[in-house]
């Protein structure tokens, strides 16, 4: 397991991305992403790919009432990278200037392992997840149903104020409660 993917399951760090940066901080600090996309049919959560990179913006309101238009308020909330064949993975230069060996040939029996003997206490969510819990944060290492490790993600889910973004569903039902996991 490539020693860029250990550190990122140990401390969540990432290059020079914090969690809770801006997009424009993030864009200038690693650059313009190939895609950039509204989810769920809203500004207050944005996609931003970076080939096998993914960062995912929330808006985080000290207001539960912010809905549509909080776009300055967005703030990275999620990064994710996605492994397929056994290539290495490349991210921007600026996270990490070389390829990363790939994770997709490691299964994730293997992967706890490897964690486990450099210090990293994960534990088995479920038979497809390895979780590692930091602070506000959480780091999950996915497989697919071969056992193969498809992904690793760092999640963060903190309540600015209190309050953090709550969904509106198409009846305009508010639904809000704990952060997730």
């Amino acid at each position: 397991m490539d020693e860029f993917l250990v550190e990122f399951c140990r401390s969540g760090t990432f290059g020079p991305l914090t969690l809770g940066m801006s997009p424009p901080d993030m864009v200038q600090r690693i650059g313009e992403p190939e895609r950039i996309k509204n989810a769920l049919g809203d500004d207050c959560f944005q996609r931003y790919r970076y080939a096998a990179l993914e960062l995912g913006m929330r808006c985080f309101s000290k207001d539960p009432k912010t809905r549509r238009g909080a776009g300055p308020d967005l703030a990275l909330a999620s990064i994710r990278i996605t492994f397929s064949g056994d290539e290495p993975v490349t991210l921007p230069e600026a996270i990490t200037g070389r390829p990363i060996a790939s994770a997709a040939s490691l299964q994730l029996t293997e992967a706890h392992r490897l964690l486990t003997e450099r210090g990293v206490e994960v534990t088995r969510d479920h038979r497809h997840v390895l979780r590692r819990p930091l602070d506000s944060a959480l780091v999950l290492v996915i497989s697919d149903e071969d056992g193969y490790v498809s992904e690793m993600t760092l999640d963060w889910w903190p309540r600015p104020g209190g309050w953090y973004y709550s969904e509106e569903d198409v009846t305009g039902a508010r639904h809000s409660g704990p952060p997730g996991p």
